[in-house]
């Protein structure tokens, strides 16, 4: 959104720009940018044109480094993207396992919220949190998840909190699924409590962290908190509260081309077999 910017990245001069874009928008006779005295702005025909270039350029971007990528027809490198948050709180730190697995194999791990065209964007092995329905590609579950109360240790020492209308009394952690902690109380029979108090952080690692560090009482995904609670780090102070079902899942996601490189295919099954072993040790937990 500055053309200023965009010039010093073109190493052109604004000017340029400006008359580049202008000689578009007649070429196309659609506007393209609201121009205001110190800033720009999209018009709708700009975002849906710019929408739908990401996406061409972005198969450009691939094929181009497909065609300047020296020939490995058994390489070992795996390109894996994957949500932030399960990146952070449950992938990063079991990654040390694969590693020592399997020494001879190189990650590039991608972070992102946006669903990446795997083939396209030259991605080996897609985590996504979502049902599933990716087309064109082989998917798998890895891991179905629910919603949990959790705190800091600490913080139990210093507020009560034995009772669900003791919440009342604390701020409660929620994530970009607001209307989640409603549907938690009502399933376990909570339903007259008001006037509650929220802090609300769009990232649900986030809100693990602020968990952890006694900021308030979190409603948190399990699989990014299970981890924390394992080590002691947070509790679950309602333990015989009933989890509510998250509904989405993890799914692991790849092309079948993709899947004929035994890389590939050994951080699949690695994948798959510490989602198994993280489920267990879920178990023992509650």
């Amino acid at each position: 959104m500055s053309f200023t910017e965009a010039a010093r990245e073109l190493a052109i001069t604004q000017t340029a720009v400006s008359h580049q874009i202008r000689a578009l928008e007649a070429e196309l006779s659609s506007q393209l940018f609201h121009r205001f005295p110190r800033r720009i702005e999209l018009t709708d025909a700009g975002k849906a044109w710019a929408l739908e270039l990401s996406q061409i350029f972005a198969r450009l971007h691939a094929v181009n480094r497909e065609l300047r990528r020296a020939p490995r027809p058994e390489s070992r490198e795996v390109t894996i993207s994957v949500v932030p948050s399960f990146a952070a709180r449950w992938l990063v730190p079991r990654l040390g396992r694969f590693l020592n697995r399997h020494q001879d194999t190189e990650l590039r791990i991608s972070t992102s919220e946006r669903v990446v065209d795997l083939v396209a964007e030259g991605v080996d092995l897609g985590v996504r949190y979502g049902f599933g329905r990716y087309e064109g590609l082989v998917t798998q579950k890895l891991a179905e998840d629910s919603w949990v109360v959790v705190c800091a240790p600490a913080l139990l020492a210093q507020k009560r909190l034995r009772a669900l209308s003791d919440l009342a009394n604390h701020v409660l952690l929620r994530d970009d699924a607001p209307e989640a902690w409603q549907r938690w109380l009502r399933r376990n029979g909570a339903t007259t409590l008001e006037k509650l108090r929220y802090t609300e952080l769009t990232d649900s690692s986030m809100l693990v962290e602020a968990a952890v560090r006694g900021q308030g009482v979190g409603l948190a995904r399990w699989s990014l908190a299970v981890d924390e609670i394992a080590g002691g780090r947070l509790v679950t102070p309602f333990p015989k509260a009933k989890p509510l079902a998250t509904g989405p899942a993890y799914y692991l996601a790849a092309s079948r081309q993709s899947l004929r490189r035994p890389a590939v295919r050994a951080f699949r099954d690695w994948l798959v077999a510490e989602a198994e072993e993280s489920l267990r040790v879920a178990r023992r937990s509650r």
